[in-house]
């Protein structure tokens, strides 16, 4: 064999590896080309600000409301537990008794702020706060292919329904944008296992309620 035929033959075989790995690689334009491998990106969870407020009538004596007034005004209060960022503006004529009637119900005050100098007419009150509200992704997007996948890309809606629930039960939506501190330390029990395990000490075993070990 001459050294001109080895040469060629040579140059065929890069030119052939090179093909196929070409072949392999992930052309320069997808079909999608702004999405990436991580479907928490593809479908983002939002979180946005929205004003939430309530029109209630004071009670002309006491600090009882009336029953229908009661069960929107609790309503209001536990949503403000759960998601409200802001203190609540408290708008009355009589902001004293509005502000009776909350801390009755539990709240702290420094959660609350009081407008005397308001239009509102006696005896209502109108109370309001900003919260967190969440934007859950649309799903149902199938423009992918459901078939050859030559990017090797994730499909338009997969990933989608798992972002789409967790935003849909979470409690407070500011806990996408920072969590909320731990509070207070694990139970006794718990340290005392958590010590055990630690320690290496052996596990005292149970025993049923007919003085058996329990395995």
């Amino acid at each position: 064999m001459t050294m001109k035929n080895t040469k060629i033959k040579s140059l065929l075989f890069t030119g052939l590896v090179m093909g196929l790995v070409s072949g392999c690689s992930t052309p320069s334009e997808s079909p999608n080309p702004t999405e990436g491998s991580d479907y928490r990106q593809n479908h983002q969870i939002k979180v946005s600000r929205e004003q939430i407020s309530l029109s209630m009538r004071l009670p002309d004596k006491g600090l009882n409301l009336a029953p229908s007034d009661e069960r929107r005004f609790r309503m209001f209060i536990r949503d403000f537990v759960q998601r409200g960022r802001t203190a609540i503006t408290v708008e009355s004529t009589t902001p004293e008794l509005a502000r009776a009637i909350m801390v009755k119900n539990g709240l702290r005050e420094s959660e609350i702020i009081l407008i005397s100098n308001t239009t509102v007419l006696p005896p209502n009150a109108i109370l309001s706060y900003t919260a967190n509200k969440v934007e859950a992704p649309e799903c149902g997007d199938w423009s992918s292919t459901s078939t050859f996948n030559y990017t090797n890309k994730p499909h338009s809606n997969f990933g989608c329904s798992i972002q789409r629930n967790i935003g849909k039960v979470v409690a407070d939506p500011g806990d996408f944008l920072q969590a909320q501190p731990a509070t207070g330390g694990a139970a006794s029990r718990t340290d005392q296992v958590i010590r055990t395990h630690q320690s290496g000490a052996v596990k005292p075993r149970l025993m049923d309620g007919g003085g058996s070990t329990v395995k």
